[in-house]
């Protein structure tokens, strides 16, 4: 019996909460099934565990009212109706724009008398009005200047001279109005495709859409030339040209850019218009102007000697090598008189 009692109750209160949420949110959820008794009214199960406190799951689940165990039946406004406000569930049709007119059923509006459907919305028409002009004592409209008679012969429209293009609508006389992402031209008065920031070598065929003319590649939203080979430290400026900036040369293929030294870079690399770059083992010689002269360099010096070479002396006059591979120069040994070998200065003076 509590469970009855629960389960009556808990409907109640879902189905009143239910009828406040918009068909458009039950997406995913299976829809209800038309209640032939009540108009736009769908019934729509739903676990009955769903329809339960907190508390009253805690005595058991009920089987429900619904074609399954476990399932629950509740009322709701089927798809294009909605509730009206202050009511119980009085479900209504949903129009979009309907104004002097009454929606009769989802996406039906019919126009009170005096107007007449056009693009969705009511407008008025003779007698009761004219649009864009004056009613005649016959009940034919007379256009306001800038505007012409409708095909139906009812209303006055405004008149744009070859229409408005692609995505645009005569708003006014001569007056076109754009819609989102077309752009009006105003050159010819037309709407056409619009894209951001322009195609250059292209043509916009769509919203924001660039199709590039041969010889060209699309780079973000527009058209820029295309160099397939490269263009290394330059700028494609057409298709398969590349050009250099002032103190660069374009190599014999055409691809790369190298910088230019007017003096030759002595020991040293030219990595950038008129300056150089020392190669290893050498450093810039003392005096040189960007590195256009480089000298060796020996790390420990070079005593009584001079660095020829990266990490490498040659004595000075009257100087030989200390040892073999040493940088240090000491003076030239004497002979001795026994086996004509070199003796150290040195050693002969008694150090």
């Amino acid at each position: 019996m509590w469970q009855h009692r629960a389960l009556v109750g808990a409907i109640c209160v879902f189905s009143i909460a239910m009828i406040f949420v918009d068909t458009a949110q039950l997406q995913g959820v299976q829809r209800g099934v038309a209640n032939h008794t009540k108009r736009g009214v769908c019934t729509l199960e739903v676990p009955t565990i769903d329809l339960l406190t907190p508390e009253d799951r805690r005595n058991g689940v009920p089987h429900g009212n619904g074609s399954r165990n476990g399932y629950s039946k509740i009322d709701i406004c089927c798809s294009g109706y909605e509730r009206l406000p202050h009511t119980h569930l009085q479900c209504v049709p949903v129009c979009d724009g309907c104004e002097n007119g009454n929606c009769t059923s989802p996406g039906v509006c019919e126009c009170k008398r005096g107007y007449i459907l056009e693009e969705g919305s009511c407008i008025p028409t003779c007698p009761i009005g004219c649009l864009n002009g004056v009613c005649t004592n016959r009940g034919q409209c007379s256009c306001n200047a800038g505007n012409e008679l409708s095909r139906n012969g009812k209303y006055c429209l405004p008149h744009c001279t070859g229409g408005c293009g692609l995505g645009g609508k005569c708003v006014g006389p001569e007056v076109c109005a754009c819609e989102q992402g077309f752009s009006l031209d105003p050159r010819s008065n037309k709407c056409g495709y619009h894209c951001e920031g322009g195609c250059g070598q292209g043509t916009c065929i769509a919203p924001n859409q660039c199709s590039c003319s041969p010889g060209y590649k699309i780079v973000g939203h527009t058209c820029v030339p295309d160099c397939p080979r490269g263009c290394q430290n330059g700028e494609c400026t057409a298709p398969n040209k590349c050009s250099c900036k002032p103190g660069w040369t374009l190599d014999n293929a055409g691809s790369v850019c190298t910088p230019h030294c007017s003096q030759v870079c002595l020991n040293g690399d030219c990595i950038a218009p008129e300056t150089c770059a020392c190669k290893k083992g050498y450093t810039e010689a003392p005096g040189a102007i960007r590195s256009q002269k480089c000298v060796a360099h020996c790390p420990g010096g070079c005593t009584n000697g001079i660095c020829s070479a990266p990490n490498f002396c040659i004595c000075n006059p009257g100087y030989v090598k200390e040892s073999k591979g040493s940088n240090v120069c000491v003076r030239r040994f004497k002979r001795s008189l026994m086996h004509l070998d070199l003796v150290p200065e040195a050693i002969l003076n008694g150090h």
